[in-house]
């Protein structure tokens, strides 16, 4: 085959040159291997810039552009390469060149082979003219030989690449038509995964060090899921070994950012690979400079939120970098600029002049020092949701559901910094502990300016809605003149517990922090709700004829705010409650100074105009026990509802006793706080699948410690303090979660040294 032929002849000639200089300085070079936060940019331009007469300038004053780059945080450079174009550029001797000015500024170099002598994307991947007659069995071989001998080139003088891509942007394979895939070519993919498998193994026989570098698979559509789950998929079936997945994201073309983080999110959790956007960009301008026409100069081409302005520019960059910066498991390496560089000269058009980080006139952008922002960091803060369901029109126990459904948008996406997943469906963790009466609870993490948008669902377990709208309150308005049907909280720097939230089962807007009833400083207020449905049932109550229902009660005990010869507190019936009505409640003010704590309420409901004597007969005294914490923090409390007379009518509505049984317990870890060591418990109702892992404060995952089917039992695991790499963490604050049977528990463990 000549092309292969010709390549041994050149490169024999470089590889004695390699055996004069030697190899000294490899260690070094394979240490420089590392995955630090990539800051990248694509500057395959610089050459053909420079050679018609581009200049680069600082503060008016003409610099290397890889100079000006490294001082604005860049730390990786992209260059691409093609077989054999028409111009002298893109070429191996160009990149050679390159190669050497990047190693001179102490920058890594990510090579990315287009198996082309042109442009290759989704839409063309043309062969080189070079191999487009010969067999596949020669092609293979021509793939192997010629990234081989590339990688081998750099190496001799010095500069091999730390990363390298096999293919650009393959979303429908290379080397067409052999290596196409998709659409009609869908039986190709042993092919194309042969083709991609012969420029690893070129790369990993390349040199001593071949297996370091880090291979690269590179696509289009950073914000598709389905695409890139359809392309990982078929080429990781045909066993394609790689390291990274780089993906492509231009807004214009492929979506919106939140797209681009629920995907990254996927992929790392289903492939365990490291991520890297290795093309973006963002127009500073809609402008353009010369007569070449643009590729983006239309608003409708931008992202919402961001205008075509340098500041508008910088945050792109710096809300996408945060994206791939907090993708789960630590996957999101980096993102490489493309073609920051690409200015207009007089002799050499640009339809990107409006993308770079460049002004018309070769100025450095403002923009460019987002690369040198350190990234946040931020300590999630803990925040406390105190949901009351006493105004819920359905019957709800203590051992129904009670649970938030939204999303958060920010630096978390789907995971909140504990680990925990905010969903619009029933996946959310953020579920809500009975804390007595009608109260739930629930404390979750989240950073500092993030937003929770969400509502409240409630069930008779987590798939089995209440009857009104299945199980969802009605509309919500978060703030006066907000549009938004859901509730919001906005993250601020500490710890927060948000004031106590009720249940909306109306149809008509309530506003996020409405209340059945208003508060005063000098009194508490009892909310109390009673149910008469099996009064009703029986014929002791017919609402037509009779009532309205109250509350008959101690006068000393209520600084008279309750009497038992009359009723001074009159409940509203609940119109859309269960049982066509079933439901009254209402509010009683208790004068702070007439009770004391520890001092005991006796009280009973009571039928106005009841031929039966009007009170409940089948009861003692209802009690309520003042509490210090009543008296002085909280303004109202709700008596959870009863059945009047305890009359339970034992339809339609779950019993006490009938629900489920947890599916597991996780217990506090012992001893907490810990030295080296600590044993963790838990329990499980029925045989389920368990994961157990341990997160740090940032919500970066630790180490997986049980990931497994397991039969119900008791169950301990033993954390000694160490990493998925079994190195020692650092003394701090670390959570403890546990998935098993679709539902989530964690716990808070300490570790000191």
């Amino acid at each position: 085959m000549i092309p292969k032929m010709n390549w041994r002849i050149i490169f024999w000639g470089v590889i004695l040159l390699g055996s004069i200089h030697g190899f000294a300085g490899q260690s070094d070079i394979h240490k420089s291997n590392g995955m630090d936060f990539i800051k990248g940019a694509d500057v395959s331009f610089i050459p053909q810039i420079e050679d018609n007469g581009g200049v680069y300038k600082e503060d008016g004053v003409s610099k290397d552009p890889l100079e000006i780059f490294k001082d604005h945080g860049i730390n990786y450079i992209r260059l691409k390469l093609w077989h054999t174009p028409a111009e002298n550029y893109n070429n191996l001797g160009k990149i050679l060149s390159m190669a050497n000015r990047i190693e001179a500024h102490g920058l890594k170099l990510l090579l990315d082979f287009h198996y082309s002598d042109t442009w290759a994307d989704p839409r063309q991947q043309r062969k080189p003219k070079a191999w487009e007659n010969i067999p596949f069995a020669a092609l293979k071989d021509s793939v192997y030989q010629y990234t081989k001998n590339v990688i081998q080139a750099l190496n001799t003088q010095g500069t091999p690449p730390a990363m390298v891509q096999i293919g650009n942007e393959i979303n429908a394979g290379m080397l067409w038509n052999d290596g196409r895939v998709g659409g009609n070519y869908d039986s190709n993919w042993p092919n194309f995964a042969a083709l991609v498998k012969e420029g690893i193994r070129g790369v990993r026989e390349s040199c001593a060090f071949g297996d370091s570098i880090k291979i690269m698979i590179h696509i289009a559509n950073a914000a598709k899921n389905s695409t890139c789950r359809w392309f990982f998929d078929n080429l990781i079936a045909n066993g394609v070994n790689f390291d990274v997945i780089g993906l492509s994201f231009y807004p214009w073309w492929h979506g919106t950012l939140s797209q681009v983080k629920s995907n990254l999110n996927d992929l790392a959790s289903r492939y365990k690979k490291d991520l890297i956007v290795v093309e973006y960009a963002y127009p500073w301008t809609l402008q353009w400079f010369d007569s070449q026409n643009n590729i983006v100069g239309s608003q409708s081409q931008l992202h919402v939120g961001y205008p075509a302005s340098v500041d508008g520019q910088a945050s792109f960059i710096r809300d996408l970098m945060n994206i791939v910066r907090q993708t789960k498991d630590d996957r999101g390496k980096g993102l490489f600029y493309w073609a920051p560089e690409y200015i207009s000269t007089p002799t050499f058009l640009s339809n990107w002049e409006n993308n770079a980080l460049f002004d018309f006139y070769g100025n450095v952008l403002k923009s460019m020092d987002v690369f040198l922002e350190e990234p946040d960091t931020l300590a999630p803060i803990n925040v406390t949701m105190i949901i009351n369901t006493a105004t819920h029109w359905d019957t709800l126990l203590p051992h129904h559901f009670v649970q938030l459904r939204g999303e958060v948008q920010g630096i978390s996406y789907l995971n909140l910094p504990d680990g925990k997943k905010v969903a619009w469906d029933a996946s959310s963790d953020l579920v809500l502990e009975n804390v007595g009466g009608d109260y739930w609870q629930t404390t979750f993490q989240m950073y500092p300016g993030d937003k929770l948008a969400y509502k409240i669902w409630t069930g008779y377990n987590r798939t089995s809605g209440t009857y009104l709208r299945l199980g969802w309150e009605g509309p919500i308005i978060p703030d006066p003149g907000a549009t938004e049907n859901t509730r919001i909280f906005q993250a601020g720097d500490n710890d927060t517990i948000l004031p106590v939230q009720f249940y909306n089962s109306a149809s008509d807007n309530k506003m996020q922090y409405w209340s059945p009833f208003v508060p005063k400083q000098d009194s508490i207020l009892l909310y109390f709700r009673v149910n008469m449905a099996g009064a009703m049932k029986t014929g002791r109550f017919n609402p037509a004829i009779q009532g309205p229902v109250g509350v008959r009660g101690d006068p000393d005990a209520s600084g008279q705010a309750l009497q038992w010869d009359s009723t001074k507190v009159v409940l509203q019936r609940e119109p859309y409650s269960i049982f066509n009505g079933s439901f009254w409640s209402g509010a009683c003010y208790i004068p702070k100074a007439a009770i004391r704590p520890g001092q005991r309420l006796a009280y009973k409901f009571y039928i106005e105009n009841d031929p039966f004597g009007g009170c409940e007969n089948s009861v003692a005294h209802r009690e309520l026990i003042y509490t210090a914490s009543l008296i002085d923090q909280r303004q109202d409390t709700t008596l959870h509802w009863v059945y009047f007379d305890d009359l339970n009518p034992m339809t339609t509505v779950e019993a006490p006793g009938q629900h489920v049984p947890a599916h597991f317990v996780l217990q506090q870890n012992y001893p907490n706080p810990f030295n080296t060591t600590t044993m963790i418990r838990y329990q499980l109702a029925m045989p389920c699948h368990v994961v157990l892992q341990l997160y740090d404060r940032n919500g970066r995952l630790i180490r997986t410690l049980v990931n497994s089917y397991h039969m119900s039992g008791s169950y301990q695991i033993l954390w000694d303090g160490t990493n998925r790499d079994n190195l020692p963490v650092p003394a701090g604050v670390y959570f403890c979660r546990i998935i098993a049977g679709g539902t989530t528990m964690m716990i808070k463990l300490a570790l000191v040294k």
